[in-house]
């Protein structure tokens, strides 16, 4: 079987010649079917006597799978045509190039592969606009390509820009058959196309007269082929259809397109002798889909944007998040953050109940095609009537690239249920970025909630950044809100942490606002706030170790009024801290350490702790993470900045430390051993049950776990 594609621009004339041509080779004895392959549904019209047919994305999206039929989709036209039309969504809705790929599946699960043809003609919408539209010109659609056009300098162009296609989908052999001249009255249009034709590499097929016989016969449902069989216009498409059987026949007339460049576009639409072509070979790599090529020195993403949006708004513990993309994308999201959480509930660690209300639109293939719109309008409607009130909408990979109007549905619902307060976070997957650009989107949303006109009160404080994760359990919980009890303090709202969207709403009624730390991802997120609400943040950040435990106690004494408290609170945390590390310097005097650190921030607790038990630090390397840019050491002490794997290598060996401590697992050689570097919390407490977790890693034999295999 032959799989012939016809293109051209748009209303050149490409459906009137597939039907004709497909009638002139059924005239030839040969079994045809005719694929219409544009929204608009009418390529296979004249065939069926005026009549439009039922399309197979029509047919897709009301016939379930398992009651779907060839027959419901193919009709028997003139001369034995078979036909068939693709269709497509309402204009502005969905994608039509998907449905292009939908409908060819669909064909082929039925068995359409299976009829028994000599050609099948696909009649193409277009310009190649999109990969959608391009699928015929793929090996496995298309032998032959007829292109279509006038004598018009566009219709030449979007002829031009097709061969550009089918260099991209190169099958290693040639595939254009060549040009049918479809004449519009242009003066000079025949000399103009076959400049065109020859400057390319290829030949006209025909040139089909401008001819009123076209405009009766389609006024009557039929082909000038069927009603004018001796016309002028019939003998030239029976040229086309010579040209076809000479090709079933094994005739060697397919050619390479040689796509005209820019300056040669230019002599064409100016009249003149076309120049050369530039030395530059026409690429034929193939579709993108059949190269790989490696990611090294890009960007990887662990996770997307509409992950990173879902994973903050989850926090909130009466809002419905509604994912508006396929299951699986919500499993993936919801599983990965459910299974941490629910086992920490279960050994009572976690406090909060790790249900979380998330709905997904679900969408499938036909929302691809047909847009989703409805579907996640259905969902809202179902959301909203289970009683909730806040509500917040993520969009995946799939409506971000369909381009669905989330907004007017979010606006509908909201007009429906007007007590409801709905956000939209446009993540459209990995389209915006991370995890990190869809946590701060969401972060975005729901700073939208936080009341400017509430009067703050004193004795609150607001913790930006803060969650169970930072501050690590229920012990360096209560050691938080005793720091800020020493100045009477107590927390308003953990922004964004465990709690009700109520408490958002709430976060002006704080008078001061504190950053967990001193990151990018919570600086930006204070920067959220700030052009919220126009708050700055305390000048001092959440401590962490020692030093800097005294620093931020001083500071809040002076920022309460209460600088004798705060000198009591530093006494109190002194003796205690210096009473620990008293009676452990024993075990960890004399060791020998090298840190890596990697992922930013200030070593300095550590590095303090270690000198204060007797721990020789040989080396401090800072090794900037591959997939986050801006990093750089912040230490008091001497770091080794752009620490490679390769250095590190270089001083195990050399050095023989007793311990490597760093953030990314590493191995060892044989008489050292690792200790992992996690998130530390707040305060001093993290430090001292850190060197705890330090000496029994000591203890550990030394020929364990990660080490160097020669």
């Amino acid at each position: 079987m032959l799989q012939m594609a016809v293109y051209g621009k748009g209303g050149i004339g490409k459906s009137t010649l597939s039907a004709n041509i497909s009638v002139a080779l059924a005239k030839e004895g040969l079994k045809v079917m005719q694929v219409g392959c544009d929204p608009k549904h009418d390529s296979t019209r004249l065939l069926l006597g005026g009549r439009t047919q039922r399309t197979v994305l029509d047919y897709v999206r009301d016939v379930p799978i398992g009651k779907r039929r060839l027959e419901d989709l193919i009709e028997e036209g003139t001369a034995g045509v078979l036909c068939t039309e693709a269709g497509g969504p309402e204009p502005g809705i969905g994608c039509a190039g998907r449905g292009i790929l939908t409908t060819f599946d669909t064909l082929r699960k039925l068995g359409a592969d299976d009829l028994d043809t000599d050609v099948r003609l696909y009649d193409v919408l277009g310009d190649v606009v999109c990969g959608g539209f391009a699928v015929p010109l793929r090996g496995e659609y298309a032998d032959a390509v007829i292109l279509v056009t006038s004598g018009e300098f566009m219709a030449m162009y979007a002829a031009n820009n097709i061969m550009r296609g089918m260099a991209n989908f190169d099958t290693g052999r040639p595939r254009l058959l060549g040009i049918v001249l479809n004449c519009r009255g242009v003066e000079g249009e025949s000399e103009s196309v076959r400049r065109f034709a020859e400057a390319a590499g290829t030949r006209v097929l025909a040139e089909i007269p401008r001819d009123r016989l076209f405009a009766e016969a389609e006024a009557a449902g039929h082909t000038v082929m069927e009603l004018y069989p001796e016309s002028k216009a019939a003998s030239e498409i029976m040229k086309v259809a010579d040209a076809v059987r000479s090709l079933l026949d094994g005739a060697d007339i397919l050619t390479y397109p040689t796509p005209l460049d820019d300056g040669q576009m230019s002599d064409l639409a100016a009249g003149r002798e076309i120049r050369p072509r530039s030395s530059e070979d026409i690429p034929r790599t193939g579709c993108s889909g059949c190269r790989r090529t490696t990611i090294k020195g890009t960007k990887i993403m662990s996770s997307c944007a509409a992950y990173g949006a879902v994973g903050a708004l989850t926090r909130m513990e009466d809002m419905a998040v509604v994912i508006h993309g396929p299951m699986s994308c919500a499993h993936l999201m919801e599983t990965t953050r459910a299974k941490a959480v629910i086992e920490l509930y279960q050994q009572g660690i976690y406090r909060h109940d790790p249900t979380r209300n998330v709905r997904c639109t679900c969408m499938d293939d036909s929302s691809a095609v047909f847009g989703g719109n409805a579907f996640l309008e259905a969902c809202l409607e179902r959301t909203l009537k289970e009683g909730f009130d806040k509500v917040a909408v993520v969009t995946t990979c799939m409506p971000g690239i369909i381009g669905d109007d989330c907004l007017s549905v979010i606006d509908r619902a909201q007009s429906n249920h007007p007590g409801a307060r709905i956000l939209l976070v446009q993540a459209d997957g990995d389209v915006a970025g991370d995890y990190s650009d869809g946590f701060m989107m969401a972060a975005e949303a729901m700073a939208e909630l936080i009341d400017t006109s509430v009067e703050p009160e004193p004795g609150l404080v607001n913790l930006v950044a803060s969650s169970f994760f930072d501050i690590q359990s229920h012990a360096h919980s209560k050691a938080l809100d005793d720091m800020l009890a020493a100045f009477g303090l107590r927390v308003n709202c953990r922004f964004l942490d465990e709690s009700s969207p109520a408490s958002p709403v709430e976060f002006c009624r704080a008078s001061t606002d504190i950053m967990m730390s001193d990151t990018r991802n919570v600086r930006d997120l204070m920067g959220v706030i700030t052009r919220r609400t126009g708050r700055e943040p305390f000048p001092a950040v959440m401590p962490l170790g020692i030093a800097e435990y005294e620093a931020w106690v001083r500071r809040m004494g002076e920022h309460t009024g209460k600088p004798a408290e705060a000198e009591a609170e530093i006494a109190r945390a002194r003796a205690e801290y210096s009473e620990f590390m008293e009676s452990h310097r024993p075990r960890m005097a004399g060791r020998k350490a090298v840190v890596m650190w990697k992922m930013g921030g200030n070593p300095d607790w550590l590095l303090d702790a270690l000198d204060e038990l007797g721990v020789e630090v040989l080396r401090v390397g800072f090794a900037p993470s591959t997939r986050k840019s801006g990093g750089r050491p912040d230490s008091r002490y001497p770091v080794t900045a752009d620490y490679t794997d390769e250095m590190l290598k270089e001083d195990l060996e050399s050095m023989r430390p007793d311990l490597l401590i760093g953030d990314i697992v590493k191995p060892v050689p044989e008489g050292t051993v690792f200790a992992k570097l996690n998130r530390m919390g707040v305060g001093y407490l993290p430090v001292m049950e850190y060197i705890v977790y330090l000496e029994n890693t000591l203890r550990l034999p030394a020929t364990e776990g990660w080490r160097w295999v020669e």
